[in-house]
């Protein structure tokens, strides 16, 4: 009687597992989209754009730190631009990022992988430039207003760029999180 009692608790346990488990893990999509502003060096040649971005939230409900894996698309336009002559550059990036709640507003920045291209077009003409591939770093703040289903944010963050794209940008976006 001992052994079916201690089976069955067993049993009872495991089969408990998954949900105390992924009570202990938060998890939320995050979208995302606004201006992006180069900086440095670029921002002689390139205007101001857009950006776009996904992210994949981790937390612990209790926990002011969490992670975010997140892909992103900035795309710039060439000063200069005119109806037969244009250019753009865009950049891609995988980041991992660390966030640090403080309230409502938050800290965030990582380390990711970030590969840069474009096009330019003169006389009609369109030529595409070789994409190139490095790593980079950023950090930025934002705030999170906590509602229930979709929370809006807003944030600011600084990216840099090593190697051979050597650049940096800083992109100003809102979004939701659900």
């Amino acid at each position: 009687m001992t052994r079916k009692l201690l089976a069955i608790v067993a049993l009872g346990l495991l089969a408990m597992a998954p949900a105390v488990a992924s009570a202990q893990l938060s998890t939320s999509i995050s979208l995302a989209g606004g201006l992006s502003m180069p900086k440095g060096d670029g921002s002689d040649q390139i205007d101001n754009g857009y950006n776009a971005a996904v992210g994949l939230n981790l937390g612990a409900p209790l926990l002011p730190v969490g992670i975010r894996i997140e892909g992103a698309y900035n795309n710039f336009n060439a000063k200069g631009n005119t109806t037969n002559n244009s250019a753009n550059v865009n950049i891609a990036s995988g980041t991992v990022n660390a966030t640090f709640g403080l309230g409502m507003p938050y800290i965030i920045g990582g380390v990711g992988y970030y590969t840069s291209g474009g096009s330019a077009t003169v006389s009609g003409v369109k030529t595409t430039f070789d994409r190139t591939n490095a790593m980079g770093i950023n950090g930025g703040v934002g705030i999170k207003l906590p509602f229930p289903m979709l929370s809006p944010f807003a944030e600011i963050r600084y990216h840099k760029v090593y190697g051979d794209i050597d650049s940096s940008y800083i992109p100003v976006t809102v979004g939701i999180t659900f």
